[in-house]
C-alpha cells in the first residue's frame, strides 16, 4: 500500500473540486513560503490562552498581525506577551502544515519549487531544533531533558503539540520519500527526530490521550527511519500504544475520559500510527480491532441529525462531519469495503454543514474536503454506499446511554470514570427532535478562559440537579438500573456527601418522561436545571416576579434575568416554539418553585432560556414531560 495512490495526479485533473483545492493550496503555500521567518529564541505559548475572557470566543489568528488579537465574538482587541506567544504557536503550526501541503503540491504538479519549499522549512527546524528552548504550557523553561517536567515541547509548548507536528512532518516526508537523498534525511533524523524521541520518551508515563499521541509520534518516526528502538518503545514500552488501547478504551469502545472530542482526538493520533504500521508492513497487533470498533461505535452515539452529545471537556456543536478527516485515515487503513468506509460515506451524505474545531485544526478546502481525503482517498467514489442505520445503545462502562426513535433522541450521562476532563454533571441529559437540538451540553471554551472555570465547568450549566448551590463532588461511576429501547434509569450515591440521585428517562413515540429523585439525610436546597436552546421560545402569558436564586458562586453569579413564576398550580404546562416545531413541557410543582432565567450559551453571544425548579426537602421527586 502507498500513501498516495497510483492515480493521484489523474484524479486531481479529473475532479474539479480537487483541482480547485490544489489551486487554493498553491496560493497559500506560495504566500507563506515567500515570507517564512521563525526564530528559535522565541517561545510559543499554549493555544488554550487564545480565548476571550469576556465571552469565551476564540481570538482570530491573523498571519500578518503578530501583536494584534481580536475576539471572533465581541471583536475586542487584545494585546499581550502571552497572546503574541500563542500567535507564534499558530504560526509554527502553519509552517508545518505548509511543509505537508508543499509535498502534496510537488506530487500533483511536478513543480520542483514545492519540493524546495518543503525541504527548506524542514531544514530550518532541523538545524535549529535544539536551539528551541525546552518549555511547557505553564511557561517554565528547562536546560535539559533530565530537569524538565512532564508536558514539554521545543517548537511548540507541549509534548502533545510536538507529537502532532512530528506526525505531520513524517507524513510529508512519506509523500516525498523517493525524492529525498540520504544526506538530507540523515540530517533531519539526527538533528531533529532523534531529539524529539529524547523529548517525548520520558513523558509517556500513564494511560492518557496525550500519551497516545506521544507513542504514535515516536512509532511513526521509528517506522519511517527504521529506528528499532523507537518502534519497540511505541509498541512494547511501559505505556505503549497497545496498552493504552487495552486499558484506556472501555468495553463499549469509548475512550475512558468520557468526552466525545477526546475520544476522536485520541483516535486521530492512534490511527496515524495504524496507517504507518500498514504502510511499512508492521504488525500493529490485536489492538487494531479496538481501533476499528471505536470508529464503528462513534457513529452510533451521534444523534440522528449528525450532531454529537457533548459530555465533559471538548468543543461546542461538534458533529460527525467535524471528524470526517479522521475517518478518511481509517478508510485507508481498513479499506473501502469495510463498514468504516460505508459509515464515512453516510457521514458525507448528510446535508448538514461541517462544524469546525478551534484548536488543532485539520486542513479543509471550503470546509468540505479534508486534506486527508485528497491525499489518501482521491480515487474513492463517495456517492456509492450502503446505508448504515444508527443503533440505540447503552454504553454502561462508558457511563452513558442513548434512547432514540425517528423523532426524539436522548443522551443520558449517569457517571464518570475519573476526574480527567470531567464536568460535575452526573445525571445530565441532552435532547434532540428531528433536525433540532432542543437542549444540549455546551462543553467549553479554552481551558484558560475565565468563563471555562466560572460557568462552563459548573454543575448548574448542565441539565441536572445542583444541591445547596455547590458543584457535584462525585467523579466515579454511577449504576445503570434498567435499560431497553424505550427506557433508561440509573442511580448515583453520594453525589454529594449523604445525597443520592436516581434518574429515569422514558421515550414513548413523541413523548419524553423524566423522573429525577434526590434523597438526602437532612433538608437540602435542590435546583433542577433544564436549559433550552436559544431558538426555543415560551409563548405562555405567565405571572413573573423579579427574583434571584440566592446563591452567589459556583455559576449562580452568571445567571441573568431571574424571574419566579407566580402560580398556585400543582403542575404547569409551558408551550414552546422552535421554528416550525411546537412542544408542550409539563413540570410538577408540588412543594416546588419554578424560576425562568437567562444563561450563557457557548459562545456567549447567544443566550439560553433556563428553567429552574427548586425544592427544599429530605426527598424530592422531580417530574418533567416533554411532547410534540
Amino acid at each position: 500500500m502507498k500513501y498516495l495512490n497510483d492515480n493521484f495526479k489523474r484524479n486531481i485533473k479529473n475532479n474539479p473540486k480537487y483541482h480547485d483545492m490544489i489551486l487554493a493550496m498553491q496560493k497559500e503555500v506560495d504566500s507563506f513560503a515567500s515570507t517564512f521567518k521563525d526564530d528559535p529564541n522565541i517561545n510559543s505559548e499554549w493555544g488554550h490562552y487564545y480565548f476571550c475572557n469576556n465571552d469565551g470566543g476564540r481570538l482570530i489568528f491573523d498571519l500578518n498581525k503578530p501583536h494584534t488579537h481580536v475576539c471572533e465574538v465581541c471583536h475586542k482587541e487584545f494585546k499581550s506577551e502571552i497572546y503574541d506567544g500563542v500567535w507564534v504557536y499558530f504560526y509554527r503550526n502553519t509552517a508545518i502544515l505548509t511543509i505537508w501541503k508543499a509535498a502534496c503540491l510537488y506530487k500533483a504538479l511536478d513543480d520542483k519549487k514545492y519540493l524546495d519549499i518543503a525541504k527548506n522549512i524542514l531544514n530550518f527546524y532541523a538545524e535549529n531544533y535544539t536551539k528551541f528552548k525546552i518549555h511547557n504550557k505553564e511557561r517554565q523553561v528547562f536546560d535539559n531533558y533530565d530537569e524538565m517536567t512532564w508536558g514539554c515541547g521545543r517548537i511548540l509548548p507541549q509534548g502533545l503539540n510536538e507529537s502532532i507536528i512530528a506526525i505531520r512532518m513524517i507524513s510529508a516526508l512519506e509523500i516525498l520519500r523517493d525524492d529525498l537523498d540520504k544526506e538530507f534525511l540523515d540530517n533531519l533524523y539526527f538533528k531533529m527526530f532523534r531529539e524529539m524521541f529524547y523529548l517525548l520518551k520520558p513523558q509517556v508515563n500513564q494511560i492518557h490521550n496525550i500519551r497516545c499521541w506521544n507513542n504514535s509520534a515516536i512509532g511513526v518516526i521509528g517506522l519511517y527511519f527504521n529506528d528499532l528502538e523507537m518502534i519497540d518503545f511505541a509498541f512494547n514500552g511501559p505505556f505503549n500504544i497497545r496498552r493504552q488501547l487495552r486499558e484506556g478504551v472501555t468495553s463499549n469502545h469509548f475512550w475512558y475520559e468520557g468526552s466525545i472530542h477526546y475520544n476522536f482526538f485520541t483516535l486521530e493520533g492512534v490511527i496515524n500510527l495504524c496507517l504507518f504500521a500498514k504502510l511499512y508492513g508492521y504488525e500493529f497487533g490485536k489492538e487494531l480491532e479496538i481501533v476499528h470498533q471505536m470508529f464503528i461505535e462513534a457513529y452510533h452515539y451521534a444523534f440522528n441529525n449528525g450532531y454529537f452529545p457533548n459530555p465533559n471537556d471538548g468543543w461546542p456543536n461538534i458533529n460527525l462531519k467535524t471528524y470526517d478527516y479522521i475517518y478518511q485515515i481509517a478508510l485507508k487503513v481498513f479499506g473501502e469495503d469495510d463498514i468504516v468506509g460505508d459509515i464515512l460515506k453516510n457521514i458525507l451524505a448528510n446535508p448538514l454543514p461541517r462544524t469546525t474545531l478551534p484548536l488543532s485544526k485539520p486542513y479543509y478546502y471550503n470546509n468540505e474536503i479534508a486534506f486527508e481525503r485528497l491525499l489518501l482517498n482521491s480515487d474513492v467514489d463517495f456517492t456509492s454506499y450502503k446505508v448504515v442505520k444508527q443503533e440505540t445503545k447503552n454504553y454502561e462502562t462508558s457511563q452513558f446511554g442513548l434512547l432514540r426513535n425517528d423523532n426524539f433522541n436522548i443522551f443520558f450521562k449517569y457517571g464518570l470514570n475519573g476526574p480527567s476532563h470531567a464536568h460535575p454533571d452526573i445525571m445530565n441529559i441532552e435532547i434532540t427532535y428531528k433536525d433540532k437540538l432542543i437542549s444540549r451540553d455546551m462543553s467549553n471554551p479554552g481551558y484558560q478562559s475565565k468563563l471555562y472555570k466560572e460557568w462552563f465547568k459548573k454543575t448548574i450549566s448542565h441539565n441536572t440537579v445542583c444541591s445547596n448551590g455547590k458543584d457535584q463532588e462525585k467523579r466515579s461511576p454511577g449504576e445503570c438500573l434498567r435499560y431497553d429501547s424505550k427506557h433508561i434509569s440509573a442511580s448515583s450515591n453520594d453525589v454529594y456527601n449523604g445525597i443520592d440521585y436516581k434518574r429515569s428517562i422514558t421515550l414513548d413515540n413523541n413523548v419524553i418522561y423524566d423522573e429525577f429523585v434526590v434523597k438526602s439525610k437532612k433538608d437540602v436546597v435542590n435546583d433542577y436545571f433544564f436549559h433550552l436552546e436559544s431558538d426555543v421560545k415560551i409563548i405562555n402569558d405567565l405571572d413573573l416576579v423579579e427574583s434571584n436564586l440566592d446563591f452567589k458562586e459556583n455559576g449562580y453569579e452568571h445567571i441573568l434575568n431571574c424571574y419566579k413564576v407566580n402560580t398556585s398550580l400543582d403542575k404547569i404546562v409551558l408551550d414552546l416554539v422552535q421554528g416550525d416545531y411546537k412542544y408542550k413541557l409539563e413540570l410538577d410543582l408540588i412543594d416546588k418553585e419554578l424560576y425562568l432565567c437567562k444563561t450563557m450559551d457557548n459562545p456567549v453571544n447567544k443566550i439560553r432560556l433556563t428553567l429552574v425548579v427548586r425544592s427544599k426537602a429530605l426527598k424530592t421527586v422531580y417530574h418533567m414531560k416533554l411532547e410534540v
